[in-house]
């Protein structure tokens, strides 16, 4: 149990603070960068919350086709390399609040009973990764398809929208 929870705040802390650099960064590649990271934190609290088939969605989705379409759009519309922007100060304010809430969350997630709500026995064979890859496989098989079509056409649009001609 207490390997559980170093692995929950490693990983809650790689989420939220490439989270905020995502957010903050000057450079949109380090930025992109910094969400990828996210995203991949996001699927490792799923590998800790033994919901595989999520966090390898996750991974596959987000990080695979997410992360790396916006990577690949910012590196062909950016014409030339960006100018390294100024540092603005850290508002006192703002870092004060992000405290008061992260001290109010954690209060309310100490004094929850949320582990109570959902034993472990009401999960049954079908949110196992076999049964939902069967149901993906036959059931889900045409928009599954119909949404590959699609992000593999916005892949063409944003390729051809950054094309430059050359004369």
């Amino acid at each position: 149990m207490i390997e559980e929870d170093i692995a929950f705040v490693l990983i809650s802390a790689l989420t939220i603070g490439s989270a905020i650099i995502a957010l903050e960064a000057r450079q949109v590649v380090y930025g992109a960068i910094a969400l990828a990271f996210s995203f991949l934190g996001v699927a490792g609290l799923f590998i800790v919350l033994d919901a595989t088939f999520v966090a390898l969605f996750q991974i596959i989705v987000y990080v695979g086709a997410i992360a790396v379409l916006i990577l690949f759009t910012v590196m062909l519309v950016t014409k030339g390399t960006e100018e390294e922007a100024e540092r603005e100060p850290v508002k006192p304010m703002g870092v004060i609040i992000a405290i008061v809430i992260i001290v109010l969350v954690g209060a309310v997630a100490a004094v929850s009973n949320l582990s109570s709500w959902y034993p472990v026995s009401a999960f049954s064979g079908s949110y196992l990764v076999s049964g939902i890859g069967s149901l993906m496989t036959s059931q889900y098989a045409v928009p599954l398809e119909i949404l590959a079509l699609i992000l593999g056409a916005s892949v063409v649009g944003a390729l051809t929208l950054a094309r430059t001609d050359k004369e």
